[in-house]
């Protein structure tokens, strides 16, 4: 299903008049989506990453335990989870060999997640939402 997901979000992107590159391998790890589309001042570039699921089993930030998470747990997964997914030197190093010197912009397309208090923390750190 994830794979039918990026498919339906990078036609959405193509549809915006962005070039898009899709499971970008980056180490062990890939990037979703890369989408760029030129502007009078360059180019505007995204680095999307997809999580859609309806029934979510897990946190996105870290643990997958029932239990009530506090604040600072909560914050730190979604740290380690922002980190892991668009902020660590392999993802800007790949980003920056697709496209030297551009401004990436981060962003998350999601459906359901287990815990929307999540969300405003994602945005705090820098990452744009879409709603599936």
């Amino acid at each position: 299903m994830a794979l039918l997901d990026e498919q339906l979000v990078e036609e959405w992107l193509n549809r915006q008049n962005f070039f898009t590159m899709r499971g970008i391998k980056c180490g062990v790890d890939e990037i979703d989506l890369l989408a760029i589309r030129p502007v009078p001042a360059g180019f505007e570039c995204w680095h999307v990453e997809v999580q859609i699921s309806y029934r979510p089993v897990g946190y996105i930030g870290g643990d997958t335990n029932a239990r009530r998470r506090t604040h600072d747990e909560l914050s730190a997964g979604v740290a380690q989870w922002v980190e892991k997914k668009f902020t660590s030197p392999r993802k800007i190093q790949r980003r920056n060999e697709i496209l030297p010197g551009a401004q990436w912009r981060n962003f998350l397309v999601h459906a359901v997640l287990k815990d929307e208090s999540e969300l405003p923390i994602m945005q705090k750190l820098g990452v744009e939402l879409i709603p599936y």
